[in-house]
């Protein structure tokens, strides 16, 4: 029934969103091979165990680290006394996360975590050609995990920091997954949105 579930947001997703040149099929693919290292990642208070913030991240390979934005995480790195992090994943296994290393400029941030999955992300070693396919995947609105398809459109001009233009909508809660090419290789991290079918 989960698996079941999982699938119809996956294609509800890709109804919506899918343009001439976008893979039901790749998404699918993409989706199918990585979910188990896509994570949500939750803030919660030490005392009550409320939540405070929630986002996304994703595994990479060797050494089990997780990728996510500053942003999501700042509250414990700024209050450690007052917040703990932890990872919920597709399959509802949870556990606790460390900060390694924070960059507040880029809005990255490093966690480590002995959560192990079946395939972790890779990065894509070169830039991806203008108009090139992407898929964001993410956690909006603690809906679960979805994949949104979009166009690759360089960087942002006049950024005070570089930023990949993103055609997608990237909503509340996916801050922090990863966008990925048709490969499954990470071209970027899910920073913000700035209206309907515009990212970064």
């Amino acid at each position: 029934m989960l698996q079941k579930t999982w699938t119809s947001l996956l294609l509800l997703v890709l109804c919506c969103c899918s343009a001439p040149g976008y893979s039901a099929a790749v998404a699918e693919k993409v989706f199918a091979d990585y979910a188990d290292a896509l994570l949500q990642i939750k803030v919660l208070e030490h005392a009550s165990g409320a939540k405070s913030a929630i986002g996304s991240g994703f595994l990479l390979a060797e050494p089990n680290l997780v990728v996510t934005n500053y942003h999501v995480v700042s509250e414990a790195v700024l209050f450690p006394q007052k917040y703990q992090l932890e990872f919920l994943a597709q399959n509802q296994q949870k556990g606790k996360l460390e900060i390694v290393a924070v960059d507040v400029v880029n809005d990255l941030a490093l966690l480590k975590t002995d959560y192990k999955a079946a395939k972790s992300f890779q990065l894509q070693q070169q830039a991806p050609v203008q108009g090139a396919a992407v898929y964001s995947l993410g956690n909006p609105h603690d809906l679960g995990l979805i994949v949104v398809p979009g166009t690759y459109n360089g960087l942002q001009k006049h950024s005070f920091y570089p930023r990949i233009h993103f055609t997608g909508a990237i909503n509340s809660g996916m801050s922090g997954g990863p966008a990925v090419n048709e490969a499954g290789e990470v071209i970027g991290v899910n920073v913000a949105s700035a209206g309907n079918d515009l990212g970064f």
